[in-house]
């Protein structure tokens, strides 16, 4: 194996060159090898999204009267 730098001749086990150490063979990082690539198909279910993505207004409006309407059950039943 010759060396991209200087040109000079290593092992073809070597790893670094012997005259001027350049690295002879790049490592391949496993990050770096993808055979296909992974793709995340989004489910097509309107319903779940509306109530996933639902306006969180809604959600303190709906609390609101539930409180309201405990208090008032717990008036009636207390006799007050």
């Amino acid at each position: 194996m010759y060396c991209k730098n200087c040109g000079e001749e290593n092992p073809d086990e070597a790893v670094f060159c012997k005259n001027c150490g350049t690295r002879l063979k790049e490592e391949v990082k496993k990050a770096q090898v993808i055979d296909q690539p992974q793709t995340y198909e989004k489910p097509n279910n309107t319903a779940s999204k509306e109530s996933s993505d639902s306006n969180p207004l809604g959600w303190i409006a709906c609390c609101c009267i539930g409180i309201f309407i405990i208090f008032l059950l717990s008036a009636i039943f207390s006799g007050g």
